[in-house]
């Protein structure tokens, strides 16, 4: 099946991540900009998200904008939406990064729906949520929770507010009481803006009236999810959530359209491994609770500091019975650290009673394997049984964060597959990994329809 196969009578297109986020949209949301898309929308979360897109030798990480903005001179609309919190001085200075590289802003529209990330938010979410430690969640500290905290208050600041200096000054006398710990200074905050409004404010425009007038006249629409549906504030695994709704219904609505536009679907699976930041119980785990402490460090390079350590002992370690250290190798070689917040990500394989729950809830759709080509030669294993505390099984995910820190999974282990690098046939995918490929379809309920087989956009398999 080509593309067109793919997209045949589709006019809205979303993908969406069916795990804990990381797992390579902003590869999928590149390809269909440049292959098929008029206009790519986000909708969810703000700066605390990392789309990677690999052009050629060059690494492009978008925080806020649609990774669909290189094709802005081709004409593509990319959308902020409503739903999302937009940092304006992190957006500036993520446009002036772009521009400087030949990007051009001629078709980004920014909701003025769209709440704004203050300086006082920063700061806060720095103060309570960044640790991990103590069974903290390990925020990123960009301000986004007390955001969203702000716009459910119904105190937020808007996008459209900073247009209006008069009226900015008058929310942000009435929510200085709510950060008694910022010393919020109003004539500093709006010197430090004035200038960033005034660049934003050709952008600035009701993104919903243009998407549905765009869909009328029949533009092709792709939109852009952001985490993935384990952080979802409303099916994740609370507590260890992000503030946004990151499932296909959120990021619908952050865009301001129904989830029934939606034609088709496309859930982003990290497969046969996948990998989490940030605390909170992780079934699959290589390495249990002492990879997750080791991971929640909040000191040094530990990106450097593993390729010091271990980088000569790759191969041994991959074939350890440590699973601590597998996690370790397996990180280092699939260059598992956060486009954000450069943390390590903790690894685990591939859940597949968690796979079938986020089908559930992100469906109908069909999915995107990613990091396939990451695992060389070596056995994998992936989980189709939980074991519980009580000794019984399952096949159903429990969505408890406390009933899941004491799960054991269950694994069917698979032998290990050559190297599938660059290949772009999938009836020429190693036989191992297509067995596993379609005892997974069967068990989650979905078709596999994209393999990816490299960071790069044209290393991709379609079905």
């Amino acid at each position: 099946m080509g593309l067109q196969d793919l997209l045949k009578e589709i006019q809205i297109l979303a993908v969406v991540c069916n795990q804990y986020g990381d797992t390579g949209k902003g590869k999928f949301s590149d390809f269909f900009a440049s292959q098929w898309a008029d206009i790519i929308a986000r909708g969810t979360g703000g700066n605390n998200a990392g789309h990677t897109v690999i052009i050629g030798d060059k690494q492009r990480v978008f925080h806020l904008i649609p990774a669909g903005i290189t094709y802005d001179k081709e004409g593509k609309t990319n959308i902020l939406g409503n739903g999302m919190v937009i940092d304006p001085f992190v957006l500036i200075k993520e446009m002036n990064t772009l521009y400087e590289e030949g990007v051009s802003f001629n078709h980004l529209l920014i909701s003025d729906r769209a709440n704004v990330v203050m300086f006082y938010h920063v700061e806060q979410d720095k103060a309570e949520n960044a640790s991990q430690k103590g069974g903290g969640i390990g925020s990123t500290g960009r301000g986004i929770g007390p955001a969203y905290t702000d716009k459910v208050a119904r105190r937020g600041i808007m996008m459209r507010d900073l247009l209006h200096m008069d009226i900015l000054v008058e929310k942000i006398e009435k929510l200085k009481k709510y950060y008694p710990q910022q010393q919020i200074n109003i004539d500093k905050i709006i010197a430090d803006i004035s200038p960033v409004a005034d660049r934003l404010k050709p952008f600035i425009t009701d993104t919903v009236d243009f998407l549905h007038d765009s869909i009328k006249n029949g533009k092709r629409i792709c939109l852009e999810g952001a985490q993935g549906l384990y952080l979802s504030l409303e099916h994740g695994i609370y507590r260890y959530v992000t503030s946004s709704d990151c499932s296909t219904n959120g990021t619908a609505s952050g865009v301001g359209i129904s989830a029934k536009a939606i034609d088709l679907t496309l859930g982003v699976v990290k497969f046969p491994f996948m990998t989490k930041v940030g605390g909170g119980p992780f079934v699959t785990e290589l390495g249990g609770i002492r990879s997750e402490n080791y991971c929640s460090q909040e000191f040094g390079n530990r990106k450097d500091d593993e390729k010091n350590i271990y980088g000569g002992r790759l191969n041994e370690m991959m074939n350890s019975s440590d699973d601590f250290e597998k996690g370790i190798a397996l990180r280092m070689i699939a260059g598992e650290y956060g486009a954000t917040t450069a943390r390590p990500r903790r690894i685990g394989w591939t859940d597949a009673v968690a796979a079938k729950y986020a089908v559930r809830v992100n469906g109908p759709m069909k999915l995107i394997l990613t990091k396939a080509d990451a695992l060389e030669n070596n056995d994998f294993n992936i989980c189709y049984n939980y074991i519980m505390s009580d000794g019984s099984s399952t096949q159903k995910f429990v969505n408890d964060s406390e009933v899941l820190r004491k799960v054991i999974p269950e694994y069917k282990i698979y032998k290990g597959y050559s190297d599938i690098r660059g290949e772009t046939q999938f009836e020429k995918l190693p036989s191992s990994l297509t067995q596993s490929i379609i005892d997974f379809e069967k068990f989650v309920g979905a078709e596999v329809s994209i393999v990816s087989t490299g960071p790069e956009m044209i290393q991709t398999a379609l079905r």
